[in-house]
């Protein structure tokens, strides 16, 4: 058995014991136990000695899925890590300058946050870089005026918005946009971008097995409201006129054994290089 696979059947053993404690320990029951189980096992990855590298933070900060505007005592947390100093940052300042260096941080870090469920406000952006609110918002004013989009807190679109989003890039990536492409167009990240198509695949060839949304959250570990949204997704793009195209690079990635491995590893199931050549 390879690494990879040992290490996720001892997760999965850890897991079904914890829940099971839970349950029992407490009486909650399975779906609570469940999701603090994998808040627990999220948590002891993030302070491992070994996950958070030289130059980067933890903190806690605003889930992306809350709404702009909510009251903080009311939002939900995540737990994200950031990286403040990263080995090129001396070369870096030393050829640009340090206002230079404090806008690629802000671009680093809220990127970080996003991909990890966070969304930085401008404040704590701040308190990070050891400067006033005023001056991170004029850095990220001059950021846009050079292409280049912030996701803040205030910044973050609702979550239906979002939900277009994904929509956009997927249409996209359908169409034979390359993620480069894609990322430009979109503002995003371009590994967020992978992740998403990636995430969509899985759970459009699950639900197209006809396994219902909450077994295809079990299986490949995404949240259940993800999960509806690539379906939701999945259903509307049916309809496009694009839609053998859409079904022949599924149908790629069809075969058991790339979604059975999928299962197992969590290896991305997206193939730019094999999906030009279909």
């Amino acid at each position: 058995m390879s690494a990879a696979l040992k290490k996720k059947e001892t997760g999965n053993i850890l897991t079904n014991f914890i829940s099971h404690y839970f349950k029992t320990r407490y009486k909650l029951p399975p779906a609570i136990s469940e999701a603090l189980v994998k808040d627990v096992l999220k948590l002891i990855d993030l302070l491992a000695t070994d996950s958070i590298k030289i130059g980067q933070i933890l903190i806690l900060t605003v889930s992306s899925t809350e709404p702009p505007g909510k009251r903080l005592d009311s939002c939900q947390f995540v737990p994200v890590k950031l990286t403040v100093h990263a080995p090129e940052d001396i070369e870096y300042c030393k050829r640009y300058g340090l206002k230079e260096l404090k806008m690629k941080v802000i671009q680093r870090i809220t990127q970080e946050a996003f991909i990890q469920g966070g969304s930085l406000s401008e404040s704590e952006i701040a308190n990070i870089l050891f400067v006033d609110r005023r001056t991170v918002v004029d850095y990220i004013k001059e950021l846009k005026s050079r292409g280049i989009i912030i996701k803040t807190r205030a910044k973050l679109s609702p979550q239906r918005k979002a939900s277009l989003e994904k929509h956009q890039i997927v249409k996209m990536y359908i169409e034979g946009a390359s993620e480069e492409e894609v990322a430009r167009v979109t503002q995003y990240p371009e590994n967020y971008i992978i992740k998403c198509i990636n995430d969509f695949i899985k759970v459009s060839l699950l639900y197209r097995q006809g396994n219902k949304a909450s077994s295809i959250t079990k299986i490949t570990n995404i949240s259940l409201p993800s999960v509806n949204e690539y379906i939701e997704i999945y259903k509307s793009l049916q309809k496009e006129e694009f839609s053998s195209t859409f079904h022949k690079i599924l149908s790629f990635f069809e075969g058991p054994d790339a979604l059975q491995l999928s299962k197992i590893t969590n290896i991305p199931l997206k193939n730019s290089n094999n999906r030009e050549k279909q």
